[in-house]
């Protein structure tokens, strides 16, 4: 046996599982098929809830910027919303992600990219990887290569349930953005009119643009041409230059592992339904994972590998991706009234941008304001 853990996939949910799991003491191998820095379609609005989760400072030549609050567009109706302390902050995600994984190997993690998984064995005592370059032997894995890796298709694990959003992004250094969006704290912009059942987005880089558009995605919907046509609205010239993804929202899903295997990130469906926020949940999942990895290699876990997880998961993730899918359904297909809702009472407003700075949940914030006894209350 090489490994106590290998970890399968080195985006934020692997390289912060093998970072932990290496400040545990552990013998750990990180398995990427793609090679750093790598390009990946994502808005890069990283919450400051996510970067709570860190425990090492970004530095400067990863931030493209920070956002103080939000500006949503529906037809005709625009809301503001503003706080005096950024709410996220703006990467590029083949920046920042390059930089997870040195962290990861600063502190003790074995990383090797170009070496793609084929395969996956577990027995009772321990779990066997296949790659393109040999066979590694492990007393636990950590599966965090993505929705759309081999193992989620073979094992049809659980990023292959529940809801789905899918996106396509691009950036872009049109003057014609610059021009009309410059100003000192700088928001993210959503339409929620760019696409059924999600929205569009314009988020403020360094020298560019994040654009994309995404939603919850079901039927023949085309997430390109609602693009294309997005892009169009905003006067930017037409490109191909643009990359998609899927993002699975599971909320939690009900299986999580096996005896000697975790998933986390958008393996084990960590998106966040209304925003398709994935990074924060996607670190602190592989975070978890780690831990409880740790745990079950020092013979101190009481329960089932999975089970611990799932729970801990729970605690820690489920009020927010829970409440956020419930969020989701109804906002998305009503987005008028509640951006008029939202728009005749700021504190509302005010206080969902409590969600991305850590302050609240969404389970908090919509017992809050949504319970039966104020339906009716038109105060604030």
């Amino acid at each position: 046996m090489i490994a106590d853990c290998v970890v399968i996939g080195a985006g934020p949910a692997g390289s912060s599982a093998a970072r932990r799991a290496a400040q545990h003491g552990l013998q750990v191998l990180c398995l990427e098929k793609a090679s750093f820095p790598r390009a990946k379609p994502c808005g890069g609005a990283l919450s400051m809830n996510g970067v709570k989760t860190l425990d090492f400072a970004l530095p400067a030549f990863v931030q493209e910027g920070f956002a103080y609050g939000i500006r949503a567009h529906y037809a005709s109706r625009v809301l503001e919303a503003r706080r005096p302390q950024p709410i996220a902050v703006l990467v590029r995600r083949e920046v920042f992600d390059a930089f997870l994984v040195e962290k990861a190997r600063e502190a003790g993690a074995v990383v090797h990219t170009q070496e793609k998984v084929l395969g996956l064995e577990e027995t009772p005592h321990d779990v066997k990887v296949r790659t393109t370059r040999g066979v590694y032997r492990s007393a636990y894995a950590i599966v965090a290569h993505g929705a759309e890796g081999v193992l989620n298709r073979r094992l049809s694990g659980p990023a292959r349930l529940g809801m789905r959003w899918k996106a396509v992004t691009r950036r872009d250094a049109a003057s014609v953005l610059r021009s009309s969006r410059r100003c000192e704290k700088p928001v993210l912009e959503f339409y929620f009119d760019a696409y059924p059942h999600g929205y569009g987005w314009v988020f403020p880089l360094r020298n560019a643009f994040s654009i994309g558009v995404g939603g919850l995605h079901s039927g023949p919907l085309s997430t390109k041409k609602a693009f294309h046509d997005f892009v169009r609205r905003l006067g930017v010239p037409h490109s191909t230059g643009y990359r998609g993804s899927t993002i699975p929202c599971c909320g939690i899903a009900s299986v999580l592992g096996t005896p000697r295997t975790l998933y986390a990130g958008d393996a084990g469906g960590f998106g966040e339904a209304f925003s398709g926020e994935g990074i924060f949940y996607a670190m602190r999942s592989g975070q978890l994972a780690a831990d409880t990895v740790a745990e079950a290699v020092k013979g101190s876990l009481r329960h089932p590998l999975p089970q611990v997880y799932r729970c801990r998961c729970l605690k820690v993730l489920g009020d927010n991706l829970r409440y956020a899918a419930f969020f989701a359904r109804w906002v998305y297909w009503f987005p008028g009234f509640f951006l008029s809702l939202f728009a005749r009472r700021p504190l509302w407003a005010q206080e969902f941008l409590g969600i991305p700075l850590g302050e609240t949940t969404y389970k908090h914030f919509l017992l809050k304001r949504f319970s039966l006894g104020r339906l009716g209350n038109t105060g604030p």
